[in-house]
């Protein structure tokens, strides 16, 4: 009797396993096939706000209605932009503002808009005597430890030249496009004699005055540079040629009106673009055989911002080109952390990655012989693809 009791109980064992697994099998979801989730694109505009000399700015910049503050590197950043066209300007106390455009594209695969922009100071004032005569000298800005780029610019107006009472305000330009109020940079390979090396924007205090005899901008620069110098005035929104005069190093330019004088030299620009991976901080997410689901909120990773100049000034000439490939290009260098949004929920059976890369564009400034070379920080992308037991999912390319 024990041994049909033993028996049985195990007959019942058996069944209840029996059951009980096939139970599960029924209730067990396909982990196999689940469906990767999707992440959002989401957009933002990043740069930094530098002095002329590379360092960071403590500044203001608006995009359209709204507006930051730079952190103490001169960092900004707009959040969750949407697709379409902004104008940024930035401000910072003593420094001339700029303003540039930057279009967000509605597209899965567009970029993250990076805007490295320095500010000048302000103005010099030179006052008028009292017979109408006038003189004082300005000093161009350089990167720092690059101040053998320097130019000196020195004006003088004779007697009469300018009434009494009034002040010559004289503006050191970076670029051409600033003597035209121009809003953006752009950066190509340039003619010969056709590269900004100085410029000086020349006005008075009275907006309505008129100049009642010639000035003189003299410009102190390398006496080997000095001869292949020529030099334009800004009249009627367009450049034309200047009357000047070179001796020895010292290029000295007729000043007959209020408006903007340049030097121009033959540096030439060259670039080529291409790009680098970018480090995300975690960069994947595996839950293919997990046993819940996983929250993903979002991952940090560090790009550049602005331009790497390697070569040092050991000459004029070299420092004269650092200063304009930095003009064109941005100046100074720094490394920013962004961090990109993804939120969402990775059901088990699927997992997740995150890549990037950032553009760089190498450019080389050449002359005389001479040439610099820096590499120019540029639009981020970012891309997350998912995927589950089976196969790879799609995946979203997100800026």
């Amino acid at each position: 009797m024990r041994k049909f009791l033993k028996l049985g109980v195990f007959a019942l064992l058996g069944m209840a396993l029996t059951f009980g697994a096939t139970s599960c099998s029924d209730d067990d979801p396909d982990y196999s096939n689940v469906t990767p989730p999707t992440v959002a694109v989401t957009h933002s505009i990043s740069g930094r706000v530098t002095g002329v000399n590379g360092e960071g700015l403590s500044a203001t910049v608006s995009m359209n209605s709204t507006s930051v503050t730079t952190n103490t590197d001169g960092i900004f950043v707009f959040e969750n932009v949407a697709a379409g066209t902004y104008t940024l300007k930035a401000e910072a106390s003593g420094k001339i503002s700029k303003e540039t455009s930057v279009t967000v594209s509605s597209a899965s695969n567009a970029v993250n808009p990076v805007w490295n922009v320095s500010l000048s100071n302000a103005e010099t004032e030179i006052a008028v005597n009292a017979d109408g005569s006038a003189e004082g000298s300005v000093v161009s800005e350089t990167l720092k430890n690059n101040e053998s780029g320097e130019i000196e610019m020195t004006l003088t107006a004779p007697a009469g030249a300018v009434v009494a009472g009034n002040k010559i305000i004289v503006t050191p330009l970076y670029s051409l496009e600033e003597a035209a109020d121009a809003t953006v940079r752009s950066i190509a390979t340039k003619a010969t004699a056709s590269t900004l090396l100085i410029g000086t924007k020349v006005s008075c205090s009275d907006a309505s005055a008129t100049l009642q005899a010639d000035m003189t901008l003299e410009y102190d620069v390398d006496p080997d540079l000095a001869t292949t110098i020529t030099a334009q005035k800004y009249v009627n929104g367009q450049w034309v040629d200047a009357e000047y005069n070179v001796d020895n190093g010292k290029v000295t330019v007729t000043v007959d009106q209020f408006t903007s004088y340049s030097l121009l030299c033959n540096a030439t620009i060259s670039m080529s673009v291409s790009s680098e991976a970018l480090t995300f901080n975690p960069d994947s997410w595996d839950n293919l055989y997990g046993s819940s689901d996983m929250s993903v909120t979002s991952s940090s990773y560090t790009y550049h911002i602005g331009t790497d100049i390697t070569t040092s000034g050991t000459s004029r000439i070299t420092a004269y080109l650092i200063e304009i490939l930095a003009r064109a290009a941005g100046a100074g260098v720094t490394t920013a952390t962004g961090i990109y949004p993804i939120n969402v929920t990775l059901p088990v059976g699927t997992a997740m990655r995150i890549s990037g890369e950032q553009e760089v564009t190498t450019l080389t400034a050449s002359m005389l012989n001479r040439s610099v070379s820096g590499k120019q920080y540029g639009t981020v992308s970012v891309i997350t693809t998912a995927w589950n037991r089976n196969h790879t999912g799609g995946s979203n390319m997100q800026n």
